[in-house]
């Protein structure tokens, strides 16, 4: 029963933690660091509990801490959405809100979710990754057209467009790329990402990972396992003797694995002195080498950089305070304004 829903269940998980990432790097580049390792295991233990009442999506890490944080939410913001929906939930206001509110309003709300995480992706990514995220896009896209409009991308040999016709070729492409979609996007987004910067070795794991998927069945083919390994899947059959003469799932692997065979061939030739451009190096391939450096900084609406711990003043006078913190201002106390009102009234008198 579970090797039925490995190819939902590992994409699932493996996304989940890469987007709880993406989470944190996006609170980062707004100013406000947290840690990466006691994030993500409260993350994992509250999708776990969730998991208990039905729900297999993360809940405790969520994207759109930039944008929230310029509208001045703070931590009340998330409770108080907490126990919103709590309460909604089980009163049945949920499902009253459903039955009056038209499902074609839900779809600009998630339009608008889906703008908001695509633009902080595009805000935290080099300009030479773009063609790495739209290729991350395809396989999502490819899921939603053959799901969600039910029906198939491509026209079908027997001229429609269903999505359980058997034996057509026209779109097997489309649907080994729908098949595992969170886990393909991933896999071939890192791998074109070290493609683009040169990382030759890099781009060679990520294929080998990929081959690995591929041998199980999580990605590309219907079903995880090795029952079709060598013999077509049903969908390869248009009757009982009508299969294809070869199978996808071991082709897959093997592709894989040729891409990595070529993608080392390049990294030993770059060592080897042949005439090869130098990798790309820089800042945004060590995000997470030390992960509180300049944390606190970030740009505000003007495009400015701010020190999150002094928003009002200038950069130099937070690196003044950290460099001497006795130069930093004491605190008042009711004590200092008595002093201060006695001080003032005296002068007044004075005058």
């Amino acid at each position: 029963l579970l090797a039925d829903y490995l190819g939902i269940v590992i994409p699932l998980g493996i996304s989940a933690a890469a987007t709880s990432l993406m989470c944190l790097v996006s609170a980062k580049e707004a100013g406000d660091p947290y840690p990466v390792r006691e994030s993500l295991i409260v993350d994992g233990i509250g999708t776990c509990i969730a998991s208990f009442f039905g729900s297999p999506f993360g809940t405790v890490l969520y994207i759109g801490h930039p944008a929230y944080k310029r509208s001045g939410a703070k931590v009340g913001y998330s409770l108080v959405n907490g126990v919103i929906y709590l309460i909604c939930s089980w009163f049945g206001i949920l499902a009253l809100i459903q039955s009056i509110v038209n499902p074609a309003t839900i779809g600009p709300i998630v339009f608008f979710v889906g703008l908001q995480v695509n633009e902080e992706a595009l805000n935290f990514l080099p300009n030479r990754h773009y063609s790495a995220y739209i290729i991350g896009l395809f396989p999502s896209v490819y899921d939603w057209v053959t799901n969600i409009a039910n029906r198939a991308p491509l026209l079908s040999e027997d001229g429609s467009y269903d999505t359980n016709s058997t034996g057509a070729s026209s779109w097997v492409g489309v649907l080994a790329w729908k098949r595992g979609a969170l886990l393909v996007s991933l896999l071939w987004t890192s791998m074109v990402v070290n493609i683009l910067d040169r990382q030759w070795r890099g781009a060679a794991i990520w294929a080998i990972v990929s081959s690995l998927f591929a041998i199980f069945g999580i990605i590309h083919v219907p079903e995880a396992g090795f029952d079709n390994f060598t013999t077509p899947f049903w969908e390869q059959c248009s009757g009982p003797d009508q299969c294809w003469d070869f199978a996808e799932q071991w082709m897959f692997a093997v592709a894989y694995l040729m891409l990595a065979g070529y993608f080392i061939i390049i990294f030993l030739s770059a060592k080897a002195g042949a005439d090869l451009d130098e990798p790309i190096d820089d800042e945004s391939r060590h995000a997470f080498d030390d992960w509180f450096k300049d944390a606190y900084m970030y740009k505000d609406e003007h495009g400015n950089m701010v020190d999150s711990r002094n928003p009002t003043g200038t950069l130099a006078e937070a690196d003044d305070k950290l460099k001497d913190p006795d130069t930093t201002d004491p605190p008042v106390t009711p004590a200092d304004k008595v002093d201060e009102a006695a001080e003032e009234a005296a002068e007044e008198a004075a005058a």
